[in-house]
């Protein structure tokens, strides 16, 4: 599939690094799925889990032009090697996520995680594929309640065979393909106090805002000549951050021109 750990060594320094995970477990003292032979995937899954010694590298957070706002995370090991990607989208009233499960650098399970938020009742759903030594799907599940804890307790069905793909997610965290920084300017929200830089591609499909914290010669330059250098593509170094009033935003730790031609 890929050189996964070759590749997320270049990704720790992008991200910040976090122990948080947000993702759902499923009990493990009942089969799980009608698929027999699911029941060592179900482990293997559980086991990554579980893994001591993670290391949370995590993406720039994008607004998409029609209000989704989307987030990645790769969990690596000391050695490099990837093991969960896990991708977050949030719509006005649906949340969707997606893991993605790894082994020797081979996705072998990927989960997609249904919520909508309804006035009545929410609604939850799930579907998971395990994948073969050449990445094919030999099984899909789902399982659906209208309560979250019940949801749990519900063992996966089979439904037609699909793959998930984890491009998306992986250009989140590359910031290649719709998740390039390019400058798209800035802007001063005077409730926060804050100056705000906006990257995104060039065609605003995305955009990322982070916080200015320190100004430097290079981003001096950047804004003074706004105009002339919007366009230009820009490496990022930044934070998460959440000031004392909950607050919480990405924070520009340092910006320079990248190299066009990478």
């Amino acid at each position: 599939m890929r050189a996964f750990s070759l590749l997320f060594f270049v990704f720790l320094f992008y991200g910040c690094v976090s122990d948080a995970s947000n993702h759902p477990e499923i009990d493990s003292d009942y089969l799980r799925s009608d698929f027999k032979e699911g029941e060592m995937f179900f482990d293997l899954k559980e086991n990554i889990e579980r893994i001591e010694g993670i290391t949370d590298a995590k993406s720039l957070e994008f607004m998409s032009a029609d209000g989704v706002l989307l987030k990645a995370t790769a969990k690596i090991d000391s050695f490099g090697e990837v093991h969960m990607l896990i991708l977050e989208q949030e719509f006005e009233n649906k949340l969707k996520n997606e893991f993605y499960f790894y082994k020797n650098g081979l996705k072998r399970i990927s989960l997609q995680s249904h919520t909508e938020f309804n006035e009545e009742s929410n609604y939850y759903s799930e579907i998971i594929s395990f994948y073969g030594d050449s990445e094919n799907v030999i099984y899909s599940g789902n399982r659906n309640s209208k309560d979250i804890d019940s949801l749990y307790l519900l063992s996966y069905t089979a439904v037609d065979k699909q793959s998930h793909s984890d491009e998306l997610t992986l250009d989140l965290l590359k910031r290649e393909g719709p998740f390039q920084t390019n400058f798209l300017g800035t802007a001063y929200l005077k409730e926060q106090e804050k100056l705000f830089l906006i990257v995104g591609p060039k065609n605003r499909a995305y955009t990322s805002t982070l916080a200015v914290i320190e100004k430097t010669e290079f981003l001096n330059q950047l804004i003074k000549y706004e105009r002339k250098n919007i366009g230009k593509l820009l490496d990022i170094d930044f934070t998460h951050a959440t000031r004392t009033d909950g607050f919480a935003y990405q924070a520009l730790l340092n910006v320079s021109a990248a190299n066009e031609s990478q």
